[in-house]
């Protein structure tokens, strides 16, 4: 008989990872299967290659915050290994009659190795005793199974195997958690899921041939087209070469979701061109990339939801953002450590 563990997580966003990594430190078994290469979700790095070196560029969650006392006690930790570096604290408005001055305010703090690299510290642990998460990742998860007479839950893959563990935790969009879970969820629990909703975000990643001075490192944008613009280069230790990301507005997204990335990404740069000069469109390389669930407009009011050992988590649920996700993934592992004991 295949050996299962107490708790299998679907989905190495941010949110399973760091209920993972609780769950880990309870003493309770846990395996980990995601559908890409990677970890993270959303707060999500590309590596591209210019002139024969790697450029990392944050094309989903652009920073984060740390307003939760359980995410602030890791800050110096994090900083201390060079995980983390404070940004910025606040963003200039970019407004039809010009810029807003940059307000002052809380720290805004990013990865200086891209932003994938927070789920990789929950994945691979940060104290001595950690040991890696297990991590099956090109695993995509095609449906769900659970027996009458057996407990825990079962999953089947797309290639046709079979993993199972005592608890199961789903971390992906709502509606890609209703699609999989469906058949098996009590009503309450497919209204729960029904109810969220979200806005999608084209997002484009331009490395120019050179970027002028601009006096800011975030910029939020009051556009038609435009919602932010970064230049990602001042994240890193060596900001060489120039990279300038934009994420569009929820309502252009939304309106233009199917075009492909080509289509997108040359009305992205047109209405950037617009704004900051014909710079913009002279690129060493760009490319567009599609966030169908970016951001989460109306959320699950806690942390998590559960049905029984069931658990769904993520960022929509509580509050969206890398925070949220946080501490979605840690409200889940509490519930369950305090579910599965003997």
């Amino acid at each position: 008989m295949e050996h299962s563990p107490d708790v299998l997580i679907v989905g190495a966003g941010l949110a399973g990872l760091a209920a993972g990594r609780d769950l880990a430190r309870a003493g309770l078994e846990v395996h980990v299967l995601d559908k890409s290469r990677g970890v993270s979700g959303r707060a999500a790095t590309r590596w591209l290659e210019l002139d024969g070196k790697i450029v990392r560029v944050d094309h989903g969650a652009q920073y984060f915050t740390a307003k939760n006392d359980q995410l602030r006690i890791l800050i110096p930790d994090l900083v201390k290994h060079g995980i983390v570096r404070e940004w910025t604290q606040g963003f200039p408005v970019l407004r039809h009659n010009g810029i807003k001055s940059r307000t002052t305010g809380h720290p805004r703090y990013v990865c200086p190795d891209g932003m994938s690299t927070l789920g990789k510290v929950f994945l691979q642990g940060l104290e001595s005793q950690d040991k890696p998460l297990p991590l099956e990742t090109k695993a995509l998860v095609t449906g769900l199974h659970k027996s009458e007479h057996e407990a825990g839950w079962k999953v089947r893959l797309e290639d046709g195997q079979v993993r199972s563990g005592r608890a199961l935790v789903l971390n992906m969009p709502a509606p890609q958690a209703l699609k999989l879970a469906n058949e098996w969820l009590k009503p309450e629990v497919r209204i729960a899921l029904q109810a969220v909703r979200y806005a999608p975000c084209w997002a484009a990643i331009l490395i120019p041939h050179q970027i002028p001075y601009l006096d800011w490192v975030g910029l939020e944008i009051e556009h038609p087209v435009l919602a932010w613009a970064a230049l990602d280069h001042t994240k890193r230790a060596v900001p060489d070469p120039p990279v300038l990301v934009l994420h569009a507005s929820a309502a252009w997204s939304q309106q233009n979701l199917e075009l492909s990335p080509a289509e997108a990404l040359g009305q992205i740069i047109e209405a950037a061109q617009e704004l900051f000069g014909d710079w913009v469109g002279q690129c060493r390389t760009a490319m567009a990339h599609r966030w169908r669930y970016a951001l989460p407009t109306q959320t699950h009011p806690w942390p998590f939801l559960a049905q029984d050992n069931l658990v769904f988590c993520g960022d929509w649920c509580g509050g969206p953002r890398i925070e949220g996700a946080l501490e979605s993934g840690w409200a889940a592992a509490e519930y369950l450590i305090e579910s599965l004991k003997p």
